[in-house]
């Protein structure tokens, strides 16, 4: 497809979880084991910093060691071809974010994290990105693996993906990343 000769129509923004979607899940059940909760973990440790530092801990060793998932590097960098936003949102600390970007050279024009406040599925940092960008909001779209990530979509008011999970809720429901590329919707100019 010639590139010159086309514009993406939608999606202009997507929006990637960064565990199970990019990267490998980590293993929420050790962790909760660990720490001694249930889910959600993030929301039952906010308020114990010992218990947020060992998240963080597990978090950083899973960035260290996670492979990616299939066709991540191949779905970023062709929406990156496309000219489309691309944005990792996650529920995790930014160290694990820079660590999974540096180890496998993704680029994403924007990356958010809980240390940000206002985490998934919150849909603040959604809006905000949507309107700095002066997108629609139905030019956008979240890719995720997680009821946390449809939610956030929802609540946002854009267009869901989930990756391998049964989840009625959600716009497209793909077998794996790749499957990102078949929704992607073009204008070939004349």
């Amino acid at each position: 497809m010639d590139l010159k000769m086309t514009r993406v129509t939608f999606p202009k923004l997507v929006f990637f979880d960064l565990d199970g979607t990019l990267i490998e899940p980590m293993d929420f059940e050790k962790v909760k084991s660990v720490l001694k909760v249930g889910s959600p973990v993030l929301e039952n440790i906010l308020h114990d910093p010992l218990k947020m530092e060992i998240l963080k801990r597990f978090e950083v060793e899973h960035a260290m060691k996670a492979n990616l998932m299939p066709y991540a590097r191949e779905v970023v960098e062709r929406l990156n071809e496309l000219g489309i936003v691309r944005a990792i949102i996650t529920r995790n600390c930014s160290e694990s974010v820079e660590i999974v970007c540096r180890r496998f050279g993704l680029r994403f024009d924007e990356v958010i994290t809980r240390d940000m406040g206002h985490f998934k599925p919150s849909p603040y940092h959604v809006i905000r990105l949507i309107e700095r960008y002066g997108f629609r909001r139905e030019d956008c779209l979240i890719v995720g693996d997680h009821e946390f990530d449809v939610l956030t979509g929802k609540n946002a008011g854009i267009k869901t993906a989930i990756v391998r999970r049964n989840c009625t809720n959600a716009d497209f429901v793909l077998r794996n990343l790749k499957d990102l590329l078949s929704i992607v919707k073009y204008d070939r100019k004349a």
